[in-house]
């Protein structure tokens, strides 16, 4: 009897960062009915640690304001981008816009509320290498 050969999962692993929970439930929703695999942080400080522990994380999506953490999305993207220049980081927020140089270089920015389109299509954006 043959036995079919398993395929190796290749499906991008995206990490969301997001302190409103239905905001969150969105961006997942969206990313994994798209294919990829999600993982969730309601902060920035449980970010760091999933990254910590998840090397196969390619592109992060954070929201900037989170209260509970002890960054922001802003000093998390800068954090990645210092650590790991291989993940792509996308930053989005319905009230503070980037000052000029707080972008991380290589970071792309989104105004919310993010149409899942606009969402697919920046990520995906990200991990050919932006």
């Amino acid at each position: 009897m043959d036995i079919p050969e398993k395929k190796p999962d290749i499906r991008a692993l995206i990490l969301v960062v997001e302190d409103e929970a239905l905001v969150r439930m969105m961006l997942v929703d969206v990313l994994d009915d798209a294919g990829f695999k999600v993982v969730e942080a309601a902060h920035a400080d449980e970010a760091l640690h999933i990254l910590a522990a998840a090397p196969d994380v390619q592109v992060v999506v954070t929201d900037v304001e989170m209260p509970r953490g002890s960054i922001n999305g802003f000093e998390l993207a800068r954090r990645v981008r210092e650590d790991r220049r291989d993940i792509g980081v996308l930053i989005a927020s319905g009230r503070v816009a980037p000052a000029p140089g707080e972008l991380p270089e290589g970071a792309y920015f989104a105004e919310k509320p993010v149409h899942p389109e606009r969402l697919l299509e920046l990520v995906r954006a990200l991990l050919v290498g932006g």
